[in-house]
């Protein structure tokens, strides 16, 4: 069984509330998705965790591998 930290599950109802108000002005899903991507990278001041943000980002951006 895994056990899920509940301050993950906190901070997806952060995440979900926040696309959901987005949406609620017009915005798409996607689009609300992508502007709090942009919005919290951007915030990033340490450059090493920049960096790692960013190639976390580009490895979900990859097409799965089918096996």
């Amino acid at each position: 069984m895994t056990t899920i930290d509940p301050r993950q599950t906190k901070a997806r109802d952060i995440v979900d509330g926040a696309i959901r108000q987005l949406c609620e002005m017009g915005m798409t899903t996607d689009g609300a998705a992508s502007l709090l991507c942009t919005q919290g990278f951007i915030r990033i001041g340490d450059q090493t965790k920049r960096q790692r943000t960013a190639a976390t980002v580009a490895d979900f951006a990859e097409p799965p591998i089918d096996e």
